[in-house]
């Protein structure tokens, strides 16, 4: 099968890429390379620098593809609330074009939804068909592109995954296993703010299964599917008290609770029932895989903003000149005026 994945250049991309081509798969990778400044690409297949705000970049590789894998955001809620007119963009509207030309061509597309959009519940475990209730304007975009690609007429696959954790070619520290695993390994501290509240999560090569076999299934019984694991559904302090006991001689430390308006606790059997779905990594691997790079010397600290959507997001307003020369300028451009106050305050930190 020959695969266009937008976005395919992030943190879950890049894992997704050498997955597909290892199993014979065909990749092509577009990506507007914005957390990647001034680097050489190094993809298992082509790679096209686009936006998938324009059709003149995505309408050439769509031409090529047999499906299409949508991972391209504004991937979590301190970088949309950063810059909501264009999370509103990226995560929304250009979702409307793709949707139909999905439609037009008969192509299936993946789409990277979240589980974000059930919102909050301390009581209530969530399945593919609960009311969803998203709270933050990540899963508010997240839950309306979700029903552009669930018209009848397109081939769709919609993908809710738990937060992803692991490592990756780009990795992340500002999702919460992550961030403890870094926070561990570099400070000799996990920090837990608050703690009660519930997250599933799902190691990022589970990741590239499940959007793996939603590509190949033949004509799956349902279109929405939860991306994790049962054994997985965790309150913050559980996450802390695990990624403790794997690393030796770090401290637990517990802070004040939370304003974290998310919990949920999510069913993921449909996924296993429907396409043999099982998650094969735990957060235990996680600390083993990221504890392995930093004895490598591959990971050397967890500062450099290029970890954190929201702070590097912060950092090109401070150097205008990456803006300026980008030849896709016009996609940083908001970046100016959010920062000035034109599209409202800056999201607070959060995992």
């Amino acid at each position: 099968m020959k695969v266009l994945l937008l976005g395919g250049y992030g943190f879950i991309g890049c894992v997704l890429s050498t997955y597909l081509h290892e199993r014979g798969d065909e990749v092509t990778v577009l990506d507007t390379l914005l957390f990647e400044q001034d680097e050489d690409v190094d993809v298992p297949g082509e790679f096209v620098r686009g936006d998938i705000r324009s059709i003149n970049d995505f309408l050439p590789a769509l031409a090529e593809a047999d499906a299409v894998v949508n991972l391209a955001a504004m991937s979590n809620d301190p970088a949309s609330d950063l810059l909501p007119e264009l999370t509103w963009e990226i995560n929304y509207k250009a979702n409307e074009t793709i949707a139909q030309l999905c439609q037009a061509t008969g192509k299936r597309i993946v789409y990277a939804s979240s589980c974000s959009v059930y919102g909050f519940s301390n009581d209530e475990v969530f399945t593919e068909s609960s009311r969803i209730g998203p709270v933050t304007l990540y899963a508010q975009t997240k839950m309306l592109s979700e029903h552009l690609y669930l018209h009848e007429s397109i081939d769709s696959v919609v993908l809710r995954f738990a937060t992803v954790y692991g490592f990756s070619p780009k990795t992340r520290f500002d999702l919460v296993v992550n961030t403890m695993i870094g926070s561990g390994l570099f400070q000799g501290k996990i920090f837990v703010n608050g703690g009660s509240q519930w997250r599933p999560v799902v190691h990022v090569k589970d990741v590239a299964q499940a959007i793996y076999l939603a590509l190949h299934a033949e004509n799956p019984k349902h279109r929405v599917y939860n991306v994790g694991s049962n054994e997985q559904n965790y309150q913050i302090s559980t996450l802390g008290e695990i990624v403790t006991k794997e690393l030796a001689n770090v401290e637990f430390v517990h802070l004040e609770d939370s304003l974290d308006k998310r919990s949920y606790n999510v069913d993921f059997s449909l996924i296993k029932c429907d396409l043999g779905f099982e998650a094969e990594y735990t957060v235990a691997d996680a600390v083993a895989e990221l504890r392995d790079v930093v004895e490598k010397g591959m990971l050397s600290g967890m500062e450099d903003e290029v970890y954190y959507r929201v702070k590097y997001l912060k950092n090109l307003y401070a150097h205008s000149e990456l803006l300026d020369s980008s030849p896709y300028r016009n996609y940083f451009l908001p970046l100016r005026y959010a920062m000035a106050g034109h599209y409202g305050g800056v999201g607070a930190n959060g995992h």
